[in-house]
Protein backbone atom coordinates (compact mmCIF):
# COMPACT_ATOMS: atom_id res chain seq x y z
CA UNK A 1 0.00 0.00 0.00
CA UNK A 2 0.87 3.82 -0.62
CA UNK A 3 2.12 5.94 1.68
CA UNK A 4 0.57 8.98 2.95
CA UNK A 5 3.45 11.61 0.94
CA UNK A 6 3.52 9.36 -1.95
CA UNK A 7 -0.74 9.47 -2.18
CA UNK A 8 -0.53 12.93 -1.94
CA UNK A 9 2.01 13.38 -4.49
CA UNK A 10 0.11 11.56 -7.06
CA UNK A 11 -3.13 13.37 -6.10
CA UNK A 12 -0.87 16.37 -7.03
CA UNK A 13 0.31 15.36 -9.98
CA UNK A 14 -3.00 14.12 -11.24
CA UNK A 15 -4.65 17.43 -10.01
CA UNK A 16 -1.93 19.71 -11.95
CA UNK A 17 -2.57 17.83 -15.68
CA UNK A 18 -6.13 17.88 -15.21
CA UNK A 19 -6.45 21.86 -14.64
CA UNK A 20 -3.21 22.12 -17.28
CA UNK A 21 -6.42 20.10 -19.52
CA UNK A 22 -8.93 22.30 -18.43
CA UNK A 23 -6.46 25.83 -19.29
CA UNK A 24 -6.03 24.32 -22.85
CA UNK A 25 -9.69 23.49 -23.49
CA UNK A 26 -10.80 26.83 -21.84
CA UNK A 27 -7.95 29.55 -22.61
CA UNK A 28 -5.14 28.51 -24.75
CA UNK A 29 -7.05 26.40 -27.28
CA UNK A 30 -9.25 30.03 -27.87
CA UNK A 31 -6.89 32.47 -27.62
CA UNK A 32 -4.12 31.10 -29.72
CA UNK A 33 -5.72 28.94 -32.17
CA UNK A 34 -9.16 30.28 -32.50
CA UNK A 35 -10.15 26.73 -31.53
CA UNK A 36 -13.04 27.00 -29.53
CA UNK A 37 -15.08 23.08 -28.53
CA UNK A 38 -16.99 24.78 -25.35
CA UNK A 39 -18.32 28.29 -26.76
CA UNK A 40 -16.51 29.45 -23.43
CA UNK A 41 -13.58 31.50 -25.32
CA UNK A 42 -16.36 32.86 -27.87
CA UNK A 43 -18.68 33.89 -24.95
CA UNK A 44 -15.59 35.71 -22.98
CA UNK A 45 -14.37 37.38 -26.27
CA UNK A 46 -10.87 34.98 -26.21
CA UNK A 47 -11.29 33.95 -30.08
CA UNK A 48 -11.24 38.01 -30.64
CA UNK A 49 -7.51 37.74 -29.77
CA UNK A 50 -6.73 34.66 -31.72
CA UNK A 51 -8.14 36.28 -35.07
CA UNK A 52 -6.38 39.25 -34.38
CA UNK A 53 -3.28 37.21 -34.32
CA UNK A 54 -4.77 35.29 -37.74
CA UNK A 55 -5.04 38.33 -39.77
CA UNK A 56 -2.95 39.55 -42.22
CA UNK A 57 -2.41 42.83 -40.67
CA UNK A 58 0.19 42.27 -37.77
CA UNK A 59 0.54 45.66 -36.20
CA UNK A 60 3.21 45.72 -33.50
CA UNK A 61 2.05 48.64 -31.99
CA UNK A 62 5.68 51.29 -31.08
CA UNK A 63 6.44 52.76 -27.49
CA UNK A 64 8.62 54.84 -27.69
CA UNK A 65 10.05 56.92 -24.18
CA UNK A 66 7.46 59.77 -22.96
CA UNK A 67 7.57 63.20 -24.46
CA UNK A 68 6.52 65.51 -21.64
CA UNK A 69 3.09 65.18 -20.23
CA UNK A 70 0.85 65.81 -22.76
CA UNK A 71 2.67 62.58 -25.31
CA UNK A 72 2.35 59.04 -24.74
CA UNK A 73 2.75 56.43 -26.88
CA UNK A 74 0.91 53.07 -26.30
CA UNK A 75 1.95 49.36 -26.28
CA UNK A 76 -1.06 47.21 -25.43
CA UNK A 77 -2.97 44.42 -27.71
CA UNK A 78 -6.36 46.25 -26.98
CA UNK A 79 -5.26 48.91 -28.68
CA UNK A 80 -3.94 46.70 -31.63
CA UNK A 81 -7.60 44.92 -31.64
CA UNK A 82 -9.23 48.07 -31.29
CA UNK A 83 -6.96 49.35 -34.76
CA UNK A 84 -7.92 46.24 -36.68
CA UNK A 85 -12.30 46.80 -35.92
CA UNK A 86 -12.44 50.46 -36.26
CA UNK A 87 -12.17 52.02 -39.26
CA UNK A 88 -9.65 54.04 -40.55
CA UNK A 89 -10.20 57.51 -41.53
CA UNK A 90 -7.51 57.86 -44.39
CA UNK A 91 -5.79 54.88 -46.05
CA UNK A 92 -2.48 55.59 -48.47
CA UNK A 93 0.08 52.96 -50.43
CA UNK A 94 3.38 55.14 -50.28
CA UNK A 95 5.91 54.28 -52.72
CA UNK A 96 9.32 54.36 -51.25
CA UNK A 97 12.13 53.54 -54.30
CA UNK A 98 14.86 51.74 -53.95
CA UNK A 99 17.78 53.48 -52.04
CA UNK A 100 15.92 56.48 -51.62
CA UNK A 101 13.96 57.76 -48.46
CA UNK A 102 10.97 60.19 -48.54
CA UNK A 103 8.26 62.18 -45.79
CA UNK A 104 5.24 61.74 -45.30
CA UNK A 105 3.34 64.27 -42.87
CA UNK A 106 0.38 65.44 -41.04
CA UNK A 107 -0.24 68.92 -39.54
CA UNK A 108 -1.32 68.23 -35.72
CA UNK A 109 -2.35 70.63 -33.31
CA UNK A 110 -1.01 69.99 -29.96
CA UNK A 111 -2.28 67.53 -27.49
CA UNK A 112 -4.35 65.92 -30.24
CA UNK A 113 -3.57 62.56 -31.10
CA UNK A 114 -2.53 60.52 -34.23
CA UNK A 115 -3.52 56.90 -34.83
CA UNK A 116 -2.18 54.84 -36.93
CA UNK A 117 -1.01 51.47 -38.76
CA UNK A 118 1.83 51.17 -41.56
CA UNK A 119 3.34 47.49 -42.46
CA UNK A 120 4.92 47.00 -46.21
CA UNK A 121 4.82 43.03 -47.90
CA UNK A 122 7.82 42.27 -45.55
CA UNK A 123 10.75 44.75 -46.35
CA UNK A 124 11.65 45.91 -43.74
CA UNK A 125 12.67 50.16 -43.63
CA UNK A 126 14.87 52.61 -41.76
CA UNK A 127 12.06 55.29 -40.37
CA UNK A 128 12.05 57.87 -37.95
CA UNK A 129 8.48 59.05 -36.74
CA UNK A 130 8.93 62.48 -35.60
CA UNK A 131 7.38 65.84 -35.42
CA UNK A 132 8.34 69.55 -35.85
CA UNK A 133 6.94 72.22 -33.92
CA UNK A 134 5.52 74.97 -36.72
CA UNK A 135 6.86 77.99 -34.77
CA UNK A 136 10.82 76.61 -35.28
CA UNK A 137 12.98 78.15 -37.26
CA UNK A 138 16.35 76.16 -36.38
CA UNK A 139 15.23 72.82 -37.57
CA UNK A 140 14.75 71.29 -34.47
CA UNK A 141 12.56 67.94 -34.56
CA UNK A 142 11.91 64.99 -31.73
CA UNK A 143 12.04 61.89 -32.66
CA UNK A 144 9.44 59.36 -30.91
CA UNK A 145 10.41 56.33 -32.66
CA UNK A 146 13.68 55.34 -34.85
CA UNK A 147 14.04 51.59 -35.81
CA UNK A 148 14.15 49.39 -38.97
CA UNK A 149 11.51 47.04 -39.25
CA UNK A 150 8.27 46.31 -41.49
CA UNK A 151 5.63 47.11 -40.16
CA UNK A 152 4.81 49.51 -36.78
CA UNK A 153 1.48 51.21 -34.97
CA UNK A 154 0.56 53.60 -32.34
CA UNK A 155 -1.20 56.02 -31.26
CA UNK A 156 0.81 59.39 -30.19
CA UNK A 157 -0.85 62.36 -28.19
CA UNK A 158 1.37 65.13 -29.50
CA UNK A 159 3.23 67.84 -27.64
CA UNK A 160 3.34 70.62 -29.67
CA UNK A 161 1.60 71.77 -32.76
CA UNK A 162 3.04 71.17 -35.72
CA UNK A 163 4.07 68.62 -38.51
CA UNK A 164 4.29 64.97 -37.61
CA UNK A 165 5.39 61.78 -39.18
CA UNK A 166 8.09 59.70 -40.86
CA UNK A 167 10.88 59.60 -42.79
CA UNK A 168 11.70 56.10 -44.44
CA UNK A 169 14.28 55.12 -45.86
CA UNK A 170 14.85 51.92 -48.17
CA UNK A 171 18.05 50.30 -48.71
CA UNK A 172 16.97 47.74 -50.67
CA UNK A 173 17.23 46.96 -54.46
CA UNK A 174 13.80 47.32 -55.20
CA UNK A 175 10.80 49.49 -54.65
CA UNK A 176 8.66 49.25 -51.34
CA UNK A 177 4.90 49.80 -50.81
CA UNK A 178 4.04 50.87 -47.62
CA UNK A 179 0.33 50.76 -46.49
CA UNK A 180 -0.43 53.34 -44.23
CA UNK A 181 -3.99 53.87 -42.41
CA UNK A 182 -4.45 56.82 -39.79
CA UNK A 183 -6.98 58.66 -37.87
CA UNK A 184 -7.19 61.65 -36.11
CA UNK A 185 -7.85 65.29 -36.08
CA UNK A 186 -5.37 66.44 -38.38
CA UNK A 187 -4.58 67.90 -41.70
CA UNK A 188 -2.64 65.71 -44.21
CA UNK A 189 0.41 67.23 -45.65
CA UNK A 190 1.72 64.41 -47.34
CA UNK A 191 4.90 65.06 -49.41
CA UNK A 192 6.54 68.14 -48.04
Amino acid sequence: MLQTPTKSLILSCVFSTLLAIILLVFAVLPVEFNIDPTGFGKAMGLTVLAQTEDSSEKPSVISCPKVGVASQMTEDKEVAIEHLTRQWQDTVSIKVPAYKGLEYKFYIEKNETLEFVWNTEGTALYFDFHGEPSDDKTGYFKSFKEDTQNQSSGTLTVPFTGSHGWYWKNTSSKEVIINLQTRGNYKIIGFP
